[in-house]
């Protein structure tokens, strides 16, 4: 297949990278600042399996005609880094390219629908990575977990080249007749683990080490389970129990990217990952205080940032 990567962070690169070395034919949409680096190293990756480079082909916007296959956003979900992608892309948005968006929350799929359907498929990706100072992308574990389906059907024969593609490259695939549920399962996972370790700024295992850190991080996936189950899309037992033992098992190691950009005094995805959900939640009467507290936190974080 021929992939088009909007994003070439620490989860585009990684996705990008292990697309290209599988042999699949990747481009890498970057600024045009990036394009003779990009170019020069590559995709450089590192992390349990080791130190690799792939070196896929790289475009900018006004570089782009039609012609992929599949169009993968993992970019920031923030509005104004959505409008701007999807500008990027438009021109190679033309059948039979679908878009396959990695991207945290659900808001995303309104304005994709919006402007490009019946392109867009909906998908949801487990990976935990970050990008070093030099431009390496970490791998912090071996998982690459991808989810795939139509939006409004049975999977089709696009989605099924899809995942084949990415297993491939090394991922465990799953394709899901009801790939909103799944999408839904996976925000109360990031945004239950988003709050948690960012508001406290610790990892799981130093919260639940002090008395009261088990009862407040089984608070707030109440809270976010709660909110799923009265949007009508309650999340599976199973993905509970995983949130559970990611936030209460002592000396848990996990933290989330909202932490970790906050550690690291970057700008956090405060609004897709838990303002949505909190907006969500008052619309359908469901309190969710803990949260509201997180949100309320972050926001101040990157307003600090902004000004």
């Amino acid at each position: 297949m021929r992939f088009l990567i909007a994003g070439a962070g620490a989860v585009g690169g990684f996705v990008g990278a292990r697309l290209a070395a599988a042999g699949q034919d990747v481009t890498v949409l970057v600024r045009p600042h990036r394009v003779a680096e990009l170019r020069e190293n590559g995709l450089r990756v590192t992390g349990p399996a080791g130190t690799w480079t792939a070196r896929p082909s790289v475009a900018t916007a006004g570089q782009l005609t039609p012609g992929y296959d599949a169009i993968v956003l993992a970019t920031k979900s923030e509005s104004g880094v959505l409008s701007q992608v999807m500008d990027d892309i438009a021109p190679a948005v033309t059948p039979p390219a679908m878009i396959v968006p990695f991207l945290n929350g659900i808001a995303h799929l309104e304005r994709l629908t919006a402007r490009f359907s019946p392109a867009v498929v909906g998908g949801t990706l487990r990976v935990a990575t970050e990008l070093e100072d030099d431009g390496t992308i970490r791998a912090l574990g071996p998982t690459f977990e991808v989810e795939v389906g139509e939006l409004d059907g049975p999977p089709s024969a696009r989605v099924g080249e899809l995942s084949a593609a990415f297993r491939t490259a090394g991922a465990q695939v799953a394709v899901r007749d009801d790939i909103v549920g799944a999408m839904w399962a996976k925000w109360v996972f990031i945004a239950s683990i988003g709050a948690v370790t960012s508001l406290m700024r610790a990892t799981a295992g130093e919260i639940v080490a002090v008395p009261g850190g088990d009862r407040f991080a089984r608070s707030v996936i109440a809270e976010a389970a709660a909110t799923a189950a009265a949007a009508g899309h309650p999340a599976p037992d199973d993905v509970l129990r995983e949130t559970e033992r990611a936030l209460t098992t002592p000396g848990s190691p996990a933290t989330s990217s909202l932490s970790r950009d906050l550690s690291m005094n970057r700008p956090t995805e405060v609004e897709a990952v838990l303002a949505d959900l909190a907006s969500r939640a008052r619309a359908t009467g469901t309190a969710t205080p803990l949260i509201d507290v997180a949100v309320l936190a972050l926001r101040i974080h990157n307003r600090r940032l902004s000004r």
